[in-house]
């Protein structure tokens, strides 16, 4: 008997010792409940629930999970705009800092798209010289002269057919190829939504 409650002793002795100060010297209280407009604070005990944002005030019941933050860089190359009607979807691209040799463009599997109606144009409406080749499930778009950096391209997918009927988006994967880099950067899905 002397055996065990020495054990039980020493067991006791090690977990207090092993445990942060802050929880050696708070006493345990059952969870107090939060009220709503009471911001998160450490001390207060959070039961799992629907997510909720630093931003939103805190209601029984739910969790605070943090947001992965993301950068707005104006510089990057990116999609700015999509515009779709009854057979034509038009696609916006932003070049980004570096001159834009070529643009890869998956186009969505409902739609067929016919490499002489796709119109290339610059920000101020003039048609670029561009060589349209299939690769595949995807179309490249080759420009005779380099894109220079800061401007804006629009694509334009014209006299399209549809594979289905009553979709109101169609989804359409870009990347494009810059001078001096030997990979194509992702653009990512534009979303081409039909009035």
């Amino acid at each position: 008997m002397k055996k065990l409650i020495w054990f039980s002793t020493l067991s006791l002795a090690i977990a207090t010792v092993s445990l942060p100060a802050i929880a050696q010297t708070q006493p345990v209280t059952p969870e107090q409940p939060v009220t709503p407009g009471q911001p998160i604070t450490p001390e207060q005990p959070v039961t799992p629930g629907q997510p909720i944002t630093p931003e939103q005030p805190v209601t029984p019941g739910q969790e605070y999970q943090s947001r992965p933050t993301m950068s707005d860089d104006r510089t990057a190359p990116r999609i700015s705009r999509t515009s779709g009607f009854a057979n034509t979807h038009q696609i916006s691209v932003y070049t980004g800092e570096q001159p834009l040799s070529y643009v890869i463009v998956r186009p969505s599997e409902l739609v067929s798209v016919n490499n002489n109606d796709i119109e290339v144009t610059d920000q101020s409406g003039q048609r670029l010289d561009a060589n349209i080749s299939p690769e595949g499930d995807r179309l490249r778009l080759t420009f005779a002269q380099p894109v220079p950096p800061g401007s804006t391209i629009q694509i334009a997918f014209r006299n399209l057919t549809f594979n289905t009927l009553n979709r109101n988006f169609y989804l359409y994967e870009l990347a494009g190829g810059y001078t001096g880099y030997q990979r194509t950067i992702p653009y990512g899905f534009a979303q081409v939504q039909v009035y």
